[in-house]
């Protein structure tokens, strides 16, 4: 048998507590209401017997209702790229650790950053395919180098060329999203095939408080009407700015706004999966800055978790973050800290990985450190094995009392399978590291950086020739169209 590490989950609040936050949401939806910006939404709540003000764009939704849709909505599903071996099962428990997306690529041996390219999406897509422990790839970088509406389609043409994974990017406007869903249908061969595969989702993040605009409405209607995963997440709410400063009172805030965008996404798709999200952040007074590694962060989250399993639905953590601008002591410390206690409460997704800072940029070099103690990570979830054999009893006895393991056949046999080796972590006597250089885990990151892209870059489309001058040609036309658009509208 598998000695089982988490059977029994870390609860921070007591069950009282957190049905007090539910409740608490139940209550802000029924008697506050939420500000769904889009007609059709509001049609569609009112039909179902919600308080609908049309002026105000603003529906008041019995909890009645809330916990119909949450009894009756999808929790689970599978995405599935061309590469089937890299499947990924949401709701089966877990750890799955996506790539960040950011602005500015950060140089950590320089101390410098700059402004994305597309070449540079396509050295990131190569990095993600070849770390083990990243189970979803992005573009990393939002690309300068084509207009700003345009950098999600240019992002997910990128993905869906080169990418063994499967893989998500921001999507900024409906428009975009029905040039993605249509890349997506090319590659997977049609809409009732991307249904089964899902390879494109949405995260339909609210603007607290209580506000979800129709721009992420329309992308919404877009993505429902393939049945597609939608993530009701959290909007980042920050204590003390867009969520009020106690804890409990920002999580019934998220709460809310989870339910609102479940309920939501269900009228428009029954069959559309959705998640949950614990998104809540320390704004810090003195900087005027989130904060990615403040303790706050992590409380909250793991109530959020309990609160996400006591709805029955997969969560997500944005924890496994820092706020320190190298990989240092800070770093490290802030993101094992968070990452360590969520996962034994119960998350199955944590925060992106490659952000430096709170949202500062995007290191390769962080994204290989990360790829590293994610290995440590998946090492622990994966238990050990209780049986006869492992026992060693009969080992043992033979050795005796004062003898060595060393030169049984039971160790060469358990030798690897019992133990994790690090890659890039370091584990040398004194003398050995010093006569290889006396390199830190940023060097080393950074070599192993250079190895993967002189290797594997540039690297050959996973799709056929002929998909990608169909995808080439949809993004073609997709410029042509909303510069068109645009001028008319100058």
């Amino acid at each position: 048998m598998t000695l089982g590490v988490f059977h029994v989950r870390l609860e921070l609040l007591p069950k009282e507590s957190v049905q007090a936050i539910k409740e608490t949401a139940f209550e802000i939806l029924e008697t506050i209401g939420f500000s769904y910006k889009h007609p059709r939404a509001l049609e569609l709540l009112e039909n179902i017997g919600a308080n609908v003000n049309f002026k105000e764009e603003v529906a008041k939704i019995p909890r009645e209702l809330v916990l119909e849709v949450l009894r009756k909505v999808n929790k689970a599903y599978t995405i599935e790229p061309l590469d089937s071996e890299n499947r990924i099962s949401i709701g089966d428990g877990k750890l799955k650790v996506t790539m960040c997306s950011e602005v500015y690529l950060v140089d950590y041996i320089k101390k410098e950053r700059r402004l994305g390219l597309s070449e540079d999406c396509l050295k990131s897509i190569t990095l993600g395919n070849a770390l083990e422990n990243i189970s979803v790839v992005t573009p990393f970088i939002i690309p300068s180098d084509v207009p700003i509406w345009a950098t999600d389609v240019r992002g997910y043409k990128l993905l869906f060329t080169y990418s063994r994974k499967p893989c998500s990017g921001w999507i900024y406007s409906p428009e975009s999203a029905r040039c993605i869903i249509e890349m997506a249908k090319r590659i997977v061969g049609g809409g009732e095939e991307l249904r089964r595969r899902k390879i494109v989702g949405y995260g339909a993040e609210p603007t607290s408080p209580l506000q979800l605009s129709r721009h992420a409405i329309e992308i919404i209607i877009e993505m429902a009407k393939y049945d597609l995963p939608i993530s009701a997440t959290g909007s980042m709410i920050m204590l003390g700015t867009t969520g009020p400063m106690s804890i409990a009172g920002s999580l019934s805030l998220l709460v809310t706004e989870v339910l609102a965008g479940i309920v939501l996404t269900y009228l428009l798709s029954p069959k559309s999966p959705v998640s949950f999200s614990t998104s809540i952040h320390v704004f810090d007074q003195r900087t005027l800055l989130c904060s990615f590694g403040a303790p706050e962060n992590v409380l909250a989250s793991l109530a959020g978790v309990q609160i996400a399993k006591s709805f029955g639905l997969p969560c997500f953590c944005n924890v496994g973050l820092s706020d320190s601008l190298m990989p240092d002591f800070q770093c490290g410390f802030e993101k094992a800290l968070g990452v360590a206690l969520v996962i034994a409460a119960g998350a199955e997704w944590i925060g992106s990985q490659g952000i430096v800072g709170a949202d500062q940029g995007a290191s390769w070099e962080q994204l290989v450190i990360d790829n590293e103690w994610i290995n440590v990570i998946n090492r622990i979830l994966g238990s050990f094995d209780v049986t006869e054999e492992t026992l060693a009893l009969d080992v043992i006895r033979k050795v005796g009392i004062g003898g060595t393991f060393l030169g049984q056949k039971h160790t060469l046999k358990y030798m690897k399978s019992e133990v994790w080796y690090p890659d890039l972590f370091e584990r040398k006597a004194w003398e050995q590291w010093i006569e290889l250089g006396g390199k830190d885990v940023l060097q080393r990151a950074h070599e192993r950086v250079e190895e993967i892209l002189k290797e594997s870059y540039p690297q050959e489309p996973v799709i056929d020739r002929a998909l990608v001058r169909e995808l080439e040609t949809l993004e073609r036309d997709y410029l042509k169209e909303r510069m068109r658009t645009n001028k008319l509208r100058a």
